[in-house]
């Protein structure tokens, strides 16, 4: 498995899914708003973006620091989450935008990518494994795969 994992398998369904969500969610006639004042929608979906940037950012950077090491990453964002490149996007960069906009179809995305994500994660999750052993089972016990905070 090289460095990038199943990002571009995820990339793929997730630019198509991208692209149709978006349609449907701007040119549907009755796509919906946010049930609350746009003011908090505002305020709280950047507060999301904010979030899912510096998630998408820190993996990158530990990625780019350590991945030739041959060590688990565990520290950073890695310790709310096993895959915070993903959850950048499925968890906080795209519920954000949805609430920013206050276009809840735009959510729709998040769970598309989603159902992706679980349906090819399971590769790279063997892979880790068969790398890691028991180091990988214990850091599977105790972080979640991708939706932090959530206990």
């Amino acid at each position: 498995m090289d460095i990038w994992g199943i990002g571009p398998r995820i990339a793929i369904g997730g630019i198509l899914s991208f692209a149709a969500t978006m349609f449907i969610g701007f040119n549907a006639e009755h796509s919906g708003h946010w049930f609350v004042p746009g003011i908090v929608t505002t305020v709280f979906g950047s507060a999301l973006v904010i979030a899912g940037i510096y998630f998408w950012f820190g993996s990158v950077r530990l990625i780019m620091m350590r991945f030739k090491s041959g060590v688990l990453i565990t520290e950073g964002v890695y310790r709310f989450v096993r895959n915070p490149m993903y959850a950048a996007f499925i968890v906080f960069i795209v519920p954000g935008i949805s609430l920013i906009l206050n276009k809840p179809m735009i959510i729709m995305y998040s769970i598309v990518m989603l159902l992706v994500f679980k349906m090819n994660i399971h590769k790279e999750e063997q892979y880790l494994k068969q790398r890691f052993g028991l180091v990988y089972q214990d850091y599977m016990a105790k972080v979640k795969q991708i939706i932090p905070f959530v206990w």
